[in-house]
C-alpha cells in the first residue's frame, strides 16, 4: 500500500524537526558562545565601588575581527581596569590575535599582567613580558599597584631565575597593607598556599577552563590541570572564612576536547562598600 503524499510529507517534517532538534542541542551542550558573568563582593575596606574585568585563559583564541567581540564585551561593561590572569600569550599558537586584543584593551583601560604556565615555558615569558609591556599593559611579578582604593598584587615567576611563583606570592604577602588586597595568581589548586598568609581578600585565578566538561548543578567540571578529575576548583567563586577566590573558566575555545555546558567567559568583579549592601 502506498504512503500518501500529505503522509510522506510529514513524515519528512518529524524527520527535519528532530535533527533541528538534535543539532541545536550540540551546539547548546558544547559551548562555545561568550559568557558575561559578574560577581558583586561587599567590604568596609572601599569607599567607592571598583569595577574589575577579568581576562583568563585567552590562547590568543580568535574573537571576531580585530577581537571586536571580546573587547565590545569589555567595553559594555565599562569596567576601571582590566587584570590578565595568565595564559594570555599561547606556546605554541600563533599569538596576533593576542597581540591585537592588548594593544586595544590597553588603549582604554589600566591593564595588569601576569603569566600562566604556557607562557612560561620554553622561556617564553621573557618575549611575551617584553611584547605586553611594549603594547601598553603592566606586567606584575610581586609588585602591587594601588588603584582606586584597592592594591592589586601579581603573582608570577620572573622566568629567568630572579623571582620563583611562590616567592612572588610571598613578596605580595609582604607588601600588603591594611586595606583590601587582590591577588592575581594563575593557579586556583595553591589556594592553601594563597590563604596561609592571611593578606589577601580575594584572589583572581584561571587555568582550570572551567573542568572542560560540565554537568549543571550536579558536575562543576570533570578534569582540570594539577586538580585531576572533578577538581575541586573548576569555575566559580569560592568563599573562605577569611577570604573569596574566584576562578575564571578562560576564553579559549579551541581544544582537542570541546568545552560541554562550560561557555567561555568574561568575569566582572564588583567591589562595594559594604554600606551599598542591601539587606
Amino acid at each position: 500500500m502506498e504512503t500518501s503524499p500529505k503522509k510522506k510529507s510529514r513524515h519528512i517534517f518529524i524527520k527535519l524537526l528532530a535533527l533541528l532538534i538534535i543539532i541545536f542541542f550540540i551546539l547548546s551542550v558544547i559551548s562555545f558562545p561568550l559568557k558575561i558573568v559578574t560577581y558583586e563582593i561587599f567590604t568596609d575596606k572601599v569607599t567607592e565601588p571598583v569595577r574589575i574585568a577579568q581576562v583568563s585563559d585567552l590562547h590568543s583564541e580568535y574573537y571576531g575581527r580585530d577581537m571586536k567581540t571580546l573587547l565590545e564585551a569589555i567595553d559594555g561593561q565599562s569596567p576601571d581596569v582590566i587584570v590578565l590572569t595568565g595564559d594570555i600569550f599561547d606556546d605554541v599558537r600563533d599569538n596576533e590575535n593576542t597581540r591585537i586584543f592588548l594593544k586595544a584593551a590597553a588603549a582604554k583601560y589600566p591593564c595588569f599582567y601576569v603569566s600562566g604556565n604556557h607562557e612560561q615555558r620554553k622561556g617564553g615569558w621573557l618575549k611575551f613580558r617584553e611584547e605586553a609591556a611594549d603594547l601598553g599593559v603592566t606586567v606584575l611579578e610581586g609588585q602591587d599597584i594601588s588603584f582606586k582604593g584597592i592594591t592589586i598584587c601579581g603573582a608570577s615567576s620572573s622566568g629567568d631565575g630572579r623571582l620563583t611563583f611562590d616567592g612572588s606570592v610571598e613578596k605580595c604577602a609582604q607588601e600588603a597593607g591594611d586595606g583590601f588586597n587582590v591577588l592575581l595568581a594563575h593557579y586556583p589548586e595553591k589556594t592553601d598556599f594563597y590563604r596561609s598568609f592571611g593578606k589577601f581578600d580575594l584572589v583572581l585565578s584561571g587555568h582550570a577552563h572551567g573542568g572542560q566538561w560540565r554537568v549543571p548543578y550536579l558536575i562543576n567540571g570533570v578534569f582540570a590541570p594539577e586538580q585531576g578529575i572533578f577538581p575541586k576548583y573548576a569555575g566559580g567563586m569560592y568563599e573562605f572564612e577569611d577570604s573569596r577566590m574566584i576562578v575564571s573558566r578562560g576564553l579559549s575555545r579551541t581544544s582537542i576536547i570541546p568545552r560541554i555546558f562550560n561557555n567561555p567567559e568574561l568575569v566582572i568583579i564588583d567591589i562595594l562598600p559594604e554600606s551599598e549592601e542591601i539587606n
